[in-house]
């Protein structure tokens, strides 16, 4: 996975902060010492929280602007969203397809 560049410095700051951030979890270093299981406190400002139905709510905020962007290749390259079962990956791919005409 690769974080784009922001545009002023503060962006790169949290750009580089979230992917340290994201690194240390993938190389299961963010709650040393653990017995294998350990809780992540998810930084407030990374939630997703205005939302009824949660697939609704990861769909629009990594898709803006889908129904407009749906044929945008780059668009779709740049974006993705990472689920933790297929049956996850599943319902998000049967809610993406019902946004196209």
């Amino acid at each position: 996975m690769r974080l784009t560049q922001g545009s002023t410095p503060e962006e790169n700051k949290e750009i580089e902060a979230f992917s340290k951030w994201l690194l240390l979890i993938g190389e299961g270093r963010i709650s040393e010492p653990n017995d294998g299981t350990a809780e992540i406190e998810i930084p407030k400002e990374i939630l997703i929280t205005d939302f009824e139905d949660p697939i609704q709510g990861i769909v629009e905020s990594t898709y803006p602007d889908f129904s407009n962007n749906y044929k945008n290749y780059e668009y779709l390259l740049s974006r993705a969203i990472l689920a933790s079962t297929l049956e996850i990956v599943d319902s998000i791919n049967d809610y993406v397809l019902g946004l196209m005409p």
